[in-house]
């Protein structure tokens, strides 16, 4: 059987739960390291310009653009403080706009001056402030204002007529200085974001191991708590003498549809166990995972190996390299073997992972798939098989 998609309102759920999710990773209160490294790159090419101030050709024009560089940060942290440390897109490249400028002027101002130790220091300085922005706007905009960055130093460099043999060097550095630290920030950042987004998802589908067999995702719970609350209201308001009956036709009406929602939510909290809720639910496994479960044998899976079960699936998820992630799940039917402490109820379960080497299956995901039962893997040409057999309870 395949998973359902998620209705609408049921989406829209999920989104909101993503976005708050999201926000709540504490990525901004994160910036206050990288915001302190780009201080010090801006400190330091302020420092490299006053030293060697008397030699730029366009003294003016130079004091100029570290002034609007200066108005622009000091705005920007007055806006980021007063928002609650929070920078909408349209503020990011509104403030981009002038540190564009900033860095087009500044290299025009020492355009063929780098080999007397004069660089733009202002452009320079910009790197800094864009690992600032890291902890408060998606990576890739930062990436495109460091390559936009980028563009221009290649090329002031390139384009100058001067010794390379004697500028190379420096030149390499003050690339450096501008692009390189925004650019490990990002990488950086990334990491950090992604596995806190992973091991979010995994806390939140962690309640489905102890959930009962059978019963309503986690989506669903608040609505019919919602549903039940609505019903005894109605209730009270008729044992209390508030409603007379017979009811109206438009408190009736109501009560019908509120029966038949919550009928609803039974029937279908009946049908789906507690390993299609835990995918549903998954940021991880949803939409990639198909399980094929006829029998419901899921439910008859004791804790310990639903969290096996459940921790192998989502660590195999994260191991496979391929572009087009499928992996299939396929319980089948519960059959008796004799012991000799006597019948024994047991299934098989067989997990199919495409584009998934042996080589990439971490040691927790073979721990997590030991503790569901015996496990044979083969490898195949699209990717990995594992067969399970394991021991299920003889009723839920």
């Amino acid at each position: 059987m395949t998973l359902p998609e998620p209705s609408g309102s049921d989406r829209a759920r999920l989104a909101g739960l993503r976005a708050t999710s999201q926000a709540a990773l504490g990525t901004a209160r994160l910036g206050v390291g990288p915001g302190f490294a780009g201080a010090v790159i801006v400190v330091y090419s302020f420092v490299r310009f006053i030293s060697n101030a008397v030699a730029y050709p366009n003294l003016a024009v130079n004091i100029a653009v570290w002034g609007i560089f200066a108005a622009t940060l000091a705005a920007a942290i007055w806006h980021v403080r007063r928002t609650g440390y929070h920078l909408t897109a349209r503020a990011f490249w509104i403030i981009s706009l002038p540190l564009a400028v900033v860095a087009i002027v500044n290299v025009s101002a020492v355009w063929g001056e780098t080999e007397s130790g004069i660089f733009p220091t202002a452009a320079c300085a910009i790197g800094g402030a864009l690992i600032g922005a890291l902890s408060l706007r998606p990576i890739r905009e930062v990436v495109i204002c460091t390559a936009v960055l980028a563009v221009i130093l290649i090329t002031a460099i390139v384009s100058s007529d001067h010794d390379r043999a004697v500028s190379l060097g420096a030149e390499l550095v003050m690339f450096a200085v501008a692009i390189v630290p925004p650019l490990v920030g990002c990488l950086a950042m990334n990491m950090y974001r992604s596995i806190s987004r992973k091991a979010l998802d995994r806390v939140m589908i962690q309640s489905t191991v102890t959930a009962p067999a059978f019963g309503p995702e986690l989506m669903v719970s608040e609505r019919l708590a919602s549903v039940d609350h609505e019903i005894e209201v109605i209730f009270d308001k008729v044992s209390s003498g508030e409603l007379e009956l017979p009811l109206s036709s438009d408190v009736a009406e109501h009560a019908a549809d509120l029966a038949t929602e919550l009928r609803t939510y039974l029937v279908s909290g009946r049908q789906n166990t507690w390993l299609q809720h835990a995918v549903m639910e998954s940021g991880v496994l949803r939409g990639t995972l198909e399980l094929t479960d006829p029998n419901a044998t899921a439910a008859l899976l004791p804790a310990a190996q639903r969290e096996g079960l459940l921790s192998s699936l989502w660590l195999l998820a994260l191991s496979s390299e391929g572009p087009a992630l499928r992996t299939r799940v396929t319980i089948g039917d519960i059959y008796t073997v004799q012991r000799e402490t006597g019948p024994e109820n047991r299934c098989h379960i067989e997990i199919i992972v495409d584009d998934l080497k042996r080589s990439r299956v971490e040691p927790a995901a073979w721990a997590a798939l030991r503790s569901v039962g015996a496990v044979v893997d083969t490898q195949t040409p699209r990717g990995m098989r594992f067969a399970l057999e394991c021991s299920t309870s003889a009723a839920q």
